[in-house]
């Protein structure tokens, strides 16, 4: 990545979305806020404009042309009296703890990122072909909006993409305006600019809670490293919980929905508030909107949570507020996405309660390999000790007990989506455990929830006693100590096998122990404030500090891997060793990118790649050609397709190993390949409107286990001009009238 290109996406980012996106949010709200918030929430607004803009321009084929609305927008700003004003700020600053804070959590996830993404996910080859087996879908997204509005799948034409997309609209708009690779944009450029926003939008939505800025900055820190309690030391993610740094990269859709709906929600607060008039109504239809197709958890929960809060209005007899038109147009919006863009589908998902904990390695230890039989006193135990697991960090959440909390309409929602999303995560199910998104769209809430909770229980403008400073630390360390040692202890040893290694009382006790040393400290703190003649809001304050502190501690604590990666000297490295599962074939990028240069976006290419190497029986998780050459493809890979998910169950092996659905067109295209003859490739071009066939030597690296794949017959250049050829991926031309030379 160069620094041309760095530069570029810098440009775009501020010019493009942020400060066009600022100025319109302002205008709409009627005044300016403290800059780095405004334009943090700025950066949303103008993201939810762009996506149709650049939708409409693309559909008419001139996408550079969506320029024209940051360009008019800053224009009509400059020249027009009474919308100058809002270039002007509010003349207040940001406190400075904020800003370090929002630093320090930026720097904090992007370190990370260097360990778990960049590290291990190269961009150029050969090491590229060991990349996370998600980011070439993402790319071919990217690639196929660059080019068109999508109807089909890049890597199966003729089938419907029914998915979340938006966040690739996003990125095809940014390629076009930076010249950007979309390989550099999902793996590497575009979550920064979202990220940074919601870490500042977070504490923006916490102070307009509760006046005051450092709760915001707990919710920061809780939602970063103090989602979950991890009591082992021989694995950091024993169960599935909602840890939202694992997928900042692999899962831009997830990145770019979180930032959406936290601007959602600071835009609902302003009309439960009277804040906004018309212009707050205007960005709450257009948020939700462009959260419809950012991410299939968020409106789902945001629904339950506005139901939620309707219901407190009714019990509390009291008449509908804003809960009622906001839940019609977010069922509105939610229809819309149902039917138009996951065309009534689920992809995989379905009803079947408490199977996320059987694909964690604690559920693998217990239950064995997954599959179908439900040993439920089991499983209700373990889906139990994942709740425990991260309930560490709600101690806060006691306080919400307090009135001026218990009856705001605004937490009512953010408990309401938070409640919905742990739910569903062990509700439902789905063969790549997509279910585990819900509990990551919940994790900021439950952190803003536990640090709302704290600042009722903790007064502005009165110091806390020394007492209550004492027992605080005091307990602090105990409990981190405790954690400590059950990691040593009772936690440290893994299971002596994957597989059926454990006793369900094995596996829990680590849980348990913790459990109890943490409630007899916490009890211990709780009495002695009680002692101490403090008041009943420092007394509760106190144990749950002391009880969230250990989540805290385990996050401190599972930073050390990170740490320890980047004092190391280990240079850039392949995600697997020579030989097993790799996304792509050697020279496949280069092959793929010589293609999309000297062909025209729209024709259409066949390939016999349709599996990954290395992989053993046919994994269809075959993105790589639509995702570099930018084309659709008759037929590659055909996993993540609602034909796929629905040829079988949960655990009928759909993300992955699914039988194609149309057998006699794989064989059709694999013909062409394996068996070619001036008379098939002829008829099979003719029919699917094939110019380009991308054939797979696989002589490189020997994979004999491959199913649905082999070496392409080196005649099929008879029938074909070869144009170029990288590594084991050559490329033909098809001849205006195929025959034999």
């Amino acid at each position: 990545m160069s620094v041309a290109v760095l530069a570029a996406f810098t440009a775009y980012s501020i010019l493009c979305i942020t400060l066009p996106g600022t100025l319109i949010r302002r205008a709409l709200r009627g005044g300016a806020g403290l800059l780095p918030v405004d334009a943090a929430l700025g950066t949303a607004v103008g993201l939810a404009v762009e996506l149709p803009v650049y939708l409409l321009c693309r559909a008419l084929g001139v996408p550079l042309a969506v320029l024209a609305w940051p360009v008019a927008t800053v224009l009509a700003f400059a020249a027009v009296p009474r919308l100058r004003r809002f270039w002007r700020g509010s003349g207040r600053r940001l406190p400075r703890g904020v800003l370090a804070t929002a630093g320090g959590a930026l720097t904090f996830t992007m370190l990370t990122a260097s360990m778990g993404v960049f590290r291990w996910n190269a961009l150029d080859e050969p090491a590229a072909s060991g990349m996370h087996v998600d980011l070439p879908f993402q790319i071919a997204l990217v690639g196929l909006l660059k080019h068109d509005v999508p109807l089909d799948t890049p890597w199966v034409a003729g089938t419907g993409l029914d998915y979340h997309w938006f966040v690739h609209a996003h990125g095809a708009a940014a390629s076009w305006i930076t010249g950007a690779e979309p390989q550099v944009l999902v793996m590497r450029l575009l979550p920064v600019p979202l990220i940074a926003a919601f870490l500042l939008a977070v504490p923006a939505l916490v102070h307009r809670i509760t006046g005051r800025w450092w709760p915001g900055n707990v919710a920061v820190t809780m939602t970063l490293i103090g989602a979950v309690t991890v009591p082992t030391a021989w694995t950091g993610r024993p169960l599935d919980a909602g840890v939202i740094t694992d997928n900042l990269w692999v899962s831009p859709t997830q990145t770019y929905a979180a930032l959406l709906f936290v601007v959602l929600m600071t835009v609902l607060l302003d009309l439960f508030r009277g804040a906004g008039g018309r212009g707050s109504w205007v960005l709450f239809v257009a948020l939700t909107g462009a959260l419809a197709g950012a991410k299939a958890t968020f409106l789902p929960m945001l629904l339950c949570g506005l139901v939620v809060a309707l219901l407190v209005r009714l019990v509390r007899r009291e008449p509908p507020g804003p809960e009622l038109p906001a839940l019609l147009v977010t069922g509105g919006w939610l229809g819309f996405a149902q039917i138009v863009l996951f065309g009534t589908g689920s992809q995989g998902t379905e009803i079947h309660p408490l199977q996320t904990v059987k694909f964690a390695p604690l559920g693998w230890a217990v239950l064995g390999r997954q599959g179908p039989p439900d040993d439920w006193p089991a499983l209700l135990v373990l889906t139990g000790v994942a709740l425990l697991a991260v309930m560490f960090g709600w101690a806060g959440m006691v306080g919400l007990l307090r009135w001026e909390f218990r009856a705001d309409p605004i937490v009512h929602v953010m408990l309401g989506f938070a409640a919905a999303g742990v739910g569903a995560m062990h509700l439902l199910a789905h063969p790549g455990l997509s279910q585990t998104y819900f509990g990551r769209s919940a994790t900021p809430y439950l952190a803003m929830l536990s640090a709302i909770g704290l600042s009722a229980l903790l007064p502005a403008g009165r110091r806390p006693p020394r007492l209550f400073t004492g027992l605080v630390v005091a307990g602090v360390v105990a409990v981190t100590a405790a954690l400590i040692g059950v990691r040593a202890t009772a936690g440290h040893d893994p299971p002596a096998s994957r597989y059926f290694a454990w006793t369900l009382g094995e596996a829990v006790r680590p849980y348990l122990v913790l459990a109890a040393a943490v409630g007899g400290i916490a009890l211990l703190v709780v009495l002695a404030a009680r002692a101490g003649g403090l008041d009943r809001d420092r007394i509760l304050a106190a144990g749950a500090i002391v009880v969230a502190a250990t989540a805290l501690a385990s996050g401190v604590i599972g930073t050390r891997p990170v740490v320890t990666g980047l004092l190391s000297a280990d240079p850039m490295r392949e995600r697997v060793l020579p030989g097993g599962p790799r996304a792509m074939p050697p020279g496949a990028i280069t092959a793929a990118r010589w293609l999309r240069d000297h062909s025209d976006p729209h024709d259409r290419v066949a390939t016999n790649s349709h599996c990954r190497l290395g992989a053993g029986p046919c994994d269809s998780r075959d993105f790589w050609l639509a995702a570099f050459a930018e084309r659709q493809v008759v037929l590659e890979g055909w996993s993540y397709t609602e034909p796929a998910f629905a040829s079988g169950g949960l655990y009928g092996r759909t993300l992955y190993r699914s039988v194609f659905w149309e057998p006699e067109l794989l064989a059709a295209n694999d013909e062409v390949f394996h068996a070619p003859t001036a008379e098939r490739v002829d008829a099979f071009t003719r029919e699917h409107d094939v110019r380009w066939l991308v054939a797979v030597g696989n002589t490189t690296i020997p994979d004999p286990g491959r199913r649905g794949l082999r070496a392409a017959d080196p005649g099929l250049g008879r029938f074909a001009d070869q144009r170029f050829r990288a590594g084991d991926v050559t490329v033909y031309q098809v001849r205006p009238t195929s025959g034999p030379t």
